[in-house]
């Protein structure tokens, strides 16, 4: 008796998990500076690799902290700090050869002034780890010698993401900064607005919204805030149904010219790369039998992961921000900035609940003419309806936001929320695909109700959901016989429906 073997290519679901990294430390300024007041700061996290080995997942990557600060002459200055991390997911169900993506959130970030006057950071980044094997699975096709072998199969429809195009696009713009003479910190958040095929390729536009605090040349500071539109036409190498792209920001620079030229300048590079689900449908061995044989059926759990899409959204939100008790009222709101933590996804009924906080940090000037800041965090929920949203069993988000403040004065300030909200979308299957054949030494039972050699007809009552093929294999005999003593029979039963059987 030899198996004949299938291959079938799909991607499985190995680990989906979210890990947190903390990190703790002193975040030093530049030589010959002292920081006696910190008056913003901010951050953004990423991965630099992930690699991959039995049993665990190494995760490198960074934190990039910017500051701005008053020295104790009352001169303003902004520096960098960067710091690096690593961390090690274990788990046994990874393997040499998986494919990690690993996707950074910075959930919790402060910087506060220490009494001996050093800044001190504490932060943490939430890792949204995907960890997924991507080749055959070999499954069983058959039984040579068999003739009377009788393979369940099913169909499962799956769709897998594959990139068709990518480009590059260098914005560099020119816009009035009303006399600012320095870029003190400044933040950049890409949107894809639309997909469109066009002469043979795929056109991407999206915004890329500028954000800035300025230092002018009489000391004050002032809010810098720019949408940059952008559009590109991506070759791709072959057609689809449909397309999804996502912008990448590789590199950013916003300068002041100086007071001289009133000019500010954006410089930035993004990577476009345009993505399909092409779909494709498996047979999958689920269940086998033989009248003849006695075997059972070896058979191995898999989650079979389907990418879905993918889509792009900006919402605006109108939120207020209520000073702390104890410090001075607002006279006039100089910068807010704020990012976006998205901390629930869910789906109901073919839309998608997205819940998260924006933790925000305005800066002001009170009456004495001194500067005040101080951070909260504001809530927000969103209700989507994506058209994958009635099939997603999760999805990946990424996000960005941009702040800019609308009013204030007295106890609170009014503040405008660009919500940029980028999802990837999937499903999982899970299947028991049959993969091999065992030997069972114990004489075959077709029917415990009925006696040792018994022959002739048996009317069967079957129960809700049973198969055809399942009272093929419960009582030893072929489903084709079954089929010619009833012809009317449904390939699905119901609660008692009758089934006559010759044994």
């Amino acid at each position: 008796m030899e198996l004949i073997w299938n291959e079938i290519n799909a991607l499985s679901l190995v680990l989906r998990r979210t890990e947190q990294v903390r990190i703790e430390g002193e975040v030093p300024p530049p030589a010959g500076r002292t920081a006696a007041e910190l008056i913003d700061y901010g951050a953004e996290a990423a991965v630099q690799s992930c690699r991959i080995d039995a049993g665990g997942l190494t995760v490198e990557g960074s934190i990039i902290a910017k500051l701005a600060a008053m020295d104790e002459a009352g001169g303003l200055f902004a520096f960098t700090s960067e710091s690096a991390f690593s961390h090690r997911l274990e788990d046994p169900a990874i393997e040499a050869g998986s494919i990690a993506s690993v996707l950074p959130s910075l959930t919790l970030l402060s910087v506060r002034r220490a009494p001996d006057g050093r800044l001190l950071l504490s932060a943490a980044i939430d890792l949204d780890c995907l960890v997924t094997a991507a080749g055959s699975i070999k499954t069983l096709g058959g039984v040579s010698g068999v003739p009377d072998l009788e393979l369940r199969t099913g169909e499962a429809v799956l769709s897998r993401r594959r990139e068709i195009g990518s480009a590059s696009v260098r914005l560099r713009e020119e816009f009035s900064s009303g006399g600012a003479e320095a870029v003190l910190t400044s933040s950049c958040s890409l949107t894809v607005r639309e997909t469109a095929f066009e002469n043979g390729g795929v056109t991407v536009t999206g915004t890329a919204a500028v954000s800035a605090l300025l230092r002018c040349e009489d000391g004050s500071l002032t809010q810098f805030v720019r949408s940059v539109p952008f559009r590109e036409s991506v070759l791709t190498d072959g057609a689809a149904d449909e397309v999804f792209a996502s912008a990448e920001l590789k590199s950013f620079a916003l300068r002041a010219l100086g007071t001289e030229f009133s000019v500010v300048t954006v410089d930035a590079e993004i990577a476009l790369s345009v993505f399909t689900a092409a779909p494709e449908r498996l047979v999958l061995p689920l269940d086998a039998f033989s009248p003849a044989i006695n075997f059972s059926c070896i058979r191995r759990e898999t989650a079979l992961l389907s990418c879905l899409g993918g889509t792009d959204a900006s919402h605006t939100l109108r939120e207020s921000v209520t000073v702390p008790e104890g410090m001075a009222d607002i006279l006039s709101p100089v910068s807010a900035s704020a990012r976006a933590i998205v901390t629930g996804c869910s789906f109901e009924n073919g839309r998608m609940q997205v819940e998260g906080l924006l933790p925000t940090r305005l800066i002001y000037r009170s009456a004495s003419g001194r500067l005040e800041a101080f951070s909260e965090d504001v809530p927000f929920a969103l209700e989507l309806a994506p058209k994958a949203a009635g099939r997603a069993a999760f999805a990946r988000l990424r996000s960005g936001c941009t702040c800019s403040v609308s009013g204030g004065g007295g106890r609170a300030a009014q503040l405008t929320y660009l919500l940029d909200l980028s999802s990837e979308f999937y499903s999982v299957q899970n299947a028991s695909v049959v993969v091999g054949l065992a030997e069972q030494n114990a004489e075959s039972v077709r029917e415990a109700a009925l006696p040792e050699g018994f022959s002739g007809l048996v009317l069967h009552a079957a129960a809700e959901g049973e198969s055809v093929f399942d009272v093929a294999k419960r009582f030893r005999v072929p489903s084709a016989g079954i089929r010619a003593l009833n012809p009317d029979l449904p390939e699905t039963l119901s609660d008692g429906e009758k089934v006559l059987i010759m044994i």
